[in-house]
């Protein structure tokens, strides 16, 4: 039979705007558009059949743009009755915090229904319904939303009903009405059904309605409520911190693998904490050799790292000199303070290729390998092709293989053909990822049944010669290498080598690239970290013939045109500010014993006293490859960065293409010898355009960039989303973030504006904060390295008085863990070197040696593990009950 919808929202929109619905059905999608008196009430009607369950979304439309309403689609989740559907919503804010609780991290995990949710029952009755329904996640697993009112229906504020959770996150209670109109007050409270109590009323003046119908029977008014108001503070969780590789269990092959995952999670239960965070996962093998050891560096942002798979969970080995090997190899490498990545390749090939030989048979035969080859297939075939190629011409640099050095689907087809000779070398690859995946998600799987949250890592970059660039390179810039411009960490910045988006190209397609990108990491995360989010509004882009991040520009960005740097006071020549300043002056500085030798070898003089680069040297790559291959040079190795200082005395880098026509300021222009030897007035033109370039010109510009990437990828999955945000921070980066609900990261030592610490009790609640992470020492390492700043924080923020201890003392570790943990940060998250720190009978003696990696080492070997196994730490029952102790003191 047929029904009415009708749909009422109340929105105040500006004058050119109006509101729409984008209806969902029959797997089509129409916009139906609404009608208003005053422009604040809008409604819609639509016929539809009662059997039929419309899916909607309200859109604000104006000539500019559509801004759609948060979340996923609602759904007609209502009684059938009658003839007419009456629907009363709220709009959803976009910028909302509560919005979190909706993630899968909260709704999935932490606040997870009992599955066997009994549904409401259906009404019989001849009158008319009201369904009261409230959209709500955060609420404790035992306890249930239940509605009170003023009315005899909603138990005159005394019989509490309590309200179906069986469309969870939607809270549903229904009401029958006699006669055509009902005005009342409610209210929402948390109900204790094992105590038969309420355990708490809801904060504010009461909720209002007035409710009219056409007649006395035959409509359902389904009357929707954004939120619970809740009398207690917000939400707040702790977690620890710590890459796969570095998990240390009694089983392991010398390295962490996803099987030490459970283990992690049992630690987290037994301490109070609701989440593990890793760093990337997936596949790094290029060279083989200890430089692959770097986890931003993927050569698939779809297949997982081959090292972190289990061995002896995939099968017995049945050879038993294999086996001996294997069980050599675990008490060998196991016992390793670091990892030896070379090493953990040689052995866990060597048993891959074994087990795959031994188990292939049952292998394909297993309708689960079938399931995962067929669903995967679109990033396998290409990943499994790749690895084929890679080790058939022993580098994964594609440019430099005989065949198949260009992409294309017949290629494709030609190596992952079942019935070629060399299908098992291809299929290794493919039996793998199958256990690699299987291991990850049982992990996931734990975690989800445990209320431990999963978080992982999305890099930004991809690796120059990965399987993605190989089949996609249209996708990336590959004349571009990516980095972070210099800050404290890094004062010549970084340069990570990975090629740049063509954002242009990516978004022909909506992000397809991406949305798969996240929906495969949604697989086994239910929360991730974004690396290096400020790359979605713009990227550190360094030319490839320099090696340091001082001769970098933003892409996109906004040059100076020839007509704008005159109006700002620079006319005539302009080859003073954009070729390197080289004077003879300076060079005894700079080069020491060493100054006459580099006159003569590297510079030629074009007036007294004044040089250039010769032509061999007039980049930092020439220099670089010099110092490398040279054996006159590599005996001066100390010359080389002072070498690329001069390629870098330059206050203006000429936009490419521009003939001329246009001028960017380098980064950091006022450390050079160039800027310092400039009159007064020359300085303040200079500096007032870099001010105005890096802090005002483009941030506008940026934060379309930004609303043009962001919300594509936000929508492919469900996962709680935080950013790495740190650095040089444009002043659009914290509206987006906020507007697009990306929890932010709070580092007491990188702090935001002109403070030496961050104060973590005035932290944002929409953060995750920690005290340190894996790019910079840990808190006893930074404490015993910097005497004097551990002296003004012991001092200034800790505002303990007396002698600053020179070593960092367990109490000084956990007054910093506790200064965290009481923050209004929705997370804290600690490394587990900083928590481990609290214990003196655990701590590692070496505190300098538990820091993951160097930002300013592009060559830094990843190789840190945790000096304890997790099984043992398990058995350390007086620190988890310690830490569990802070967590709960904290109200975490």
């Amino acid at each position: 039979s047929s029904m009415i919808a009708n749909f009422h929202i109340h929105y105040q929109t500006q004058l050119g705007q109006r509101v729409n619905i984008l209806i969902r059905r029959h797997q089509t999608e129409s916009v139906l558009h609404c009608q208003t008196f005053d422009g604040e009430h809008w409604s819609a009607t639509l016929p539809f059949d009662e059997k039929e369950q419309i899916e909607y979304k309200y859109q604000v439309e104006s000539p500019e743009e559509t801004i759609e309403e948060w979340g996923a689609f609602r759904q007609t989740n209502i009684l059938p009755q009658g003839e007419q559907l009456i629907l009363q919503d709220t709009w959803r804010a976009q910028s909302d915090e509560s919005n979190a609780y909706f993630s899968a991290a909260f709704a999935d995990v932490i606040f997870k229904r009992n599955a066997s949710a009994k549904k409401e029952k259906k009404q019989k009755s001849k009158g008319n319904i009201v369904s009261f329904q409230l959209h709500a996640a955060a609420i404790p697993a035992h306890l249930k939303f239940c509605i009170l009112g003023s009315c005899e229906a909603l138990g005159v504020w005394q019989k509490p009903i309590v309200m179906s959770d069986s469309n969870f996150p939607y809270w549903q209670a229904s009401i029958n009405i006699e006669g055509v109109a009902l005005q009342t007050e409610y209210k929402f409270a948390l109900y204790d059904e094992a105590q038969e109590s309420i355990v708490a009323w809801e904060n504010g003046d009461n909720r209002k309605a007035y409710f009219s119908f056409s007649s006395n029977e035959g409509s359902v008014i389904c009357r929707t409520d954004e939120g619970f108001r809740y009398p207690f503070g917000r939400w707040r969780g702790a977690g620890v911190a710590i890459p796969v590789f570095s998990l240390r269990s009694h089983r392991g092959l010398g390295i962490g693998e996803f099987t030490d995952l459970p283990l992690l999670i049992d630690w987290a239960v037994a301490t109070g904490l609701k989440m593990v965070q890793t760093l990337p996962v997936n596949d790094t093998i290029a060279t083989q050799s200890w430089l692959d050891s770097y986890p931003y560096a993927a050569i698939s942002v779809f297949g997982l790292h081959p090292l972190y798979v289990n061995i002896q969970s995939i099968a017995p080995l049945q050879d038993k000199a294999l086996q001996q090997k294997l069980t050599t190899a675990i008490n060998t490498l196991n016992h390793l303070e670091t990892v030896d990545f070379e090493a953990v390749l040689e052995h866990k090939t060597l048993f891959f290729k074994a087990l795959y030989q031994q188990e292939k048979q049952t292998f394909w035969k297993d309708k689960a390998v079938t399931t995962f080859v067929e669903k995967n297939q679109h990033w396998l075939k290409p990943y499994a092709a790749f690895c084929y190629l890679r080790d058939k011409n022993g580098t994964s640099n594609f440019n430099l293989w005989k065949k198949h050095s260009t992409f294309s689907e017949a290629t494709l087809e030609e190596i992952c053909n079942p019935k070629a000779k060399h299908f098992d070398e291809v299929a290794l690859y493919y039996f793998i990822q199958f256990h690699a995946d299987k291991q990850l998600f049982e992990a996931t799987t734990y975690a989800r049944s445990k209320g431990v949250i999963l978080k992982g890592d999305l890099p930004i970059g991809i690796y120059r010669y990965s399987c993605d660039a190989w089949v996609a390179p249209q996708l990336y810039n590959m004349g571009g290498q990516a980095g972070a411009p210099p800050d404290d960490f890094a004062v010549a910045g970084q340069n990570w080598g990975f090629p740049t988006y063509n954002w242009e190209v990516m978004a022909s397609d909506n992000f397809a690239w991406w949305q798969q990108r996240m929906t495969k990491l949604s697989e086994y995360f239910d929360a991730l970290r974004i690396d290096h989010i400020l790359g979605f509004f713009r990227i550190w882009q360094i030319p490839t013939n320099q090696v340091e991040g001082t001769m970098g520009l933003f892409n996109p960005r906004l040059p100076y045109t020839l007509e704008d740097l005159g109006r700002a006071g620079l006319q005539g020549h302009l080859e003073r500010f954009t070729k390197p300043y080289i004077r003879q002056h300076f060079l005894a500085a700079r080069f020491g014993e060493n100054a006459d030798w580099v006159q003569q070898e590297f510079l030629t003089e074009t007036s007294q006293g004044v040089f250039e680069l010769k032509e061999f040297c007039d980049n930092q790559l020439k220099i670089k490859d010099l110092f490398q291959q040279n054996e006159k040079y590599i005996a001066k190795k100390e010359v080389e960065k002072a070498l690329y200082r001069l390629v870098s005395e330059v206050l203006l880098i000429e936009e490419p293409d521009s003939n001329g026509t246009a001028f960017n300021p380098r980064i950091t222009l006022s450390t050079t010898q160039s800027f310092q030897e400039l009159d007064h007035a020359s300085q303040a033109v200079i500096s007032q355009l870099y001010s105005d370039y890096f802090f005002v010109r483009h941030d506008d510009f940026w934060r379309k960039q930004a609303y043009l990437k962001l919300p594509a990828l936000l929508k492919a999955t469900n996962m709680l989303i935080c950013g790495e945000d740190l650095g040089m921070i444009p002043n659009s980066v914290p509206g987006v973030m906020k507007a697009l609900n990306i929890i932010a990261l709070e580092i007491q030592r990188m702090p935001r504006g002109a403070t030496e610490f961050g104060d973590p009790s005035e932290y944002p609640y929409m953060s995750v904060c920690s005290p340190s992470c894996h790019d910079m020492s840990t808190v006893r390492g930074w404490w015993e390295s910097d005497s004097g700043m551990a002296q003004r924080f012991y001092q200034n923020s800790l505002q303990w008085h007396g002698v600053t201890p020179q070593d960092c003392r367990t109490e000084i570790v956990e007054a910093i863990v506790y200064q965290h943990l009481t923050s209004p940060s929705m997370w804290v998250v600690f490394p587990i070197q900083d928590l481990v720190g609290m214990d003196n009978s655990l701590r590692k003696p070496d505190a300098a040696s538990e820091q993951i990696n160097n930002p300013a080492d592009s060559q830094h070997y990843w190789r840190f593990r945790f000096h304890r196994a997790i099984e043992d730490l398990l058995k350390e029952k007086h620190l988890s009950e310690k830490i569990k102790g802070m967590v709960q003191q904290a109200g975490r």
